[in-house]
């Protein structure tokens, strides 16, 4: 898509080139091409068009939260849609471990409890605060876990506050 049309280009933005909509029409063409060689169903059809939703939203939620892990050690205001795009993406990222424990210990959630630590500690507060619930909501959403997880991850940012 983007050798037929070139996307445009802007330097303002964390996004710098506008390649949202050639991804979600890539991925949308690839599924209904393949489903031309089988029986057509709309289940099939609108399967494909909810994975191409999905697949474009992970395309903005990841291009606007590279700017925070590249930029981690300057202090600059970061908005809370960057914020909440890196706990998200480094979530899902260790939530990749599976259940691997040291000692009756998961690894997964001592990970996920440190990012939120360290964000509320080098940040602030509302750092910490976005990352421990959307961390915790991750967490909660992936793994068949309890809602308590999420208050554990507001737990963890609060010891970042007060130990800071």
């Amino acid at each position: 898509m983007v050798i037929v049309f070139k996307p445009k280009y802007n330097e303002e933005r964390n996004e710098k080139r506008k390649l949202g909509r050639y991804i979600f029409l890539a991925s949308f063409l690839v599924q209904i091409v393949s489903l031309m060689f089988g029986t057509l169903l709309v289940y099939d059809m609108l399967n494909s068009l909810m994975s191409s939703i999905v697949v474009y939203i992970f395309y903005k939620i990841f291009s606007n939260s590279i700017v925070f892990i590249k930029e981690y050690n300057y202090k600059t205001a970061y908005t809370i849609e960057e914020i909440m795009g890196t706990s998200l993406m480094l979530s899902i990222a260790i939530s990749a471990i599976g259940d691997f424990s040291i000692y009756g210990l998961c690894i997964k959630d001592i990970l996920c409890i440190l990012i939120v630590l360290v964000l509320g500690w080098k940040n602030g507060i509302l750092v910490g605060a976005t990352a421990g619930v959307t961390i915790g909501i991750v967490q909660g959403v992936i793994g068949v876990g309890e809602p308590i997880i999420i208050a554990s991850y507001a737990v963890s940012r609060n010891a970042s506050r007060t130990f800071k």
